[in-house]
């Protein structure tokens, strides 16, 4: 029941404080005023469920209680899935690869233009199409944005979907040809 996982929560310091959190950041979403979720309301939900009654919270029963049961269904979008990796541990993984960490570089080198939200070049999309053709790669692919990296990932995500537009043939053209590369590189450092 989740009154007594509530109160279990709060006799624990730290889930006490994450349960705040939460209840702040997801205040928009919980009082209805918006439907989509914001990304802090999701982290704070993850770091909610890192705590020890923190779980609890996330499948506990309502029972006849409205007001829990309208809570749980504003909030359910915003609730981490938790077969979906964070981005943070997707990339730790990527990199103890030397394989997905040699990539992850060349990625880094010809998708610069992706990352400044300018174009997605024919190199970029190859090196998109290289790394999800391996695994510890493709869990950066389909992994949920977090940490401290969290807006310069999500940014990087909307650039990929919008710049680098899958169509057809998985990896359409961006409007410019490879003749417009960068040759002034001055290094990328991950």
């Amino acid at each position: 029941v989740c009154w007594k996982a509530i109160l279990r929560c709060q006799g624990e310091a730290e889930c006490r404080y994450a349960y705040d959190q939460y209840l702040h950041a997801c205040a928009s979403v919980i009082s209805g005023v918006r439907r989509k979720c914001p990304s802090h309301c999701i982290s704070s939900l993850i770091q909610l469920n890192l705590t020890r009654h923190g779980p609890d919270l996330e499948d506990c029963d309502c029972a006849a209680d409205p007001v829990c049961r309208s809570t749980q269904r504003a909030i359910d979008p915003c609730m981490p899935r938790t077969s979906t990796m964070g981005c943070t541990e997707a990339r730790l993984q990527c990199e103890t690869d030397p394989a997905c960490s040699s990539a992850m570089a060349d990625y880094l080198f010809h998708c610069r233009k992706l990352f400044g939200g300018q174009r997605c070049s024919e190199s970029c999309r190859k090196m998109i199409a290289k790394m999800r053709s391996m695994p510890r790669a493709q869990q950066l692919d389909a992994c949920v944005c977090d940490g401290t990296d969290r807006n310069i990932c999500e940014y990087i995500k909307l650039s990929m979907k919008t710049l680098c537009a899958e169509s057809g043939d998985r990896f359409a053209g961006s409007g410019f040809g490879d003749s417009e590369e960068d040759t002034n590189y001055e290094g990328y450092h991950l």
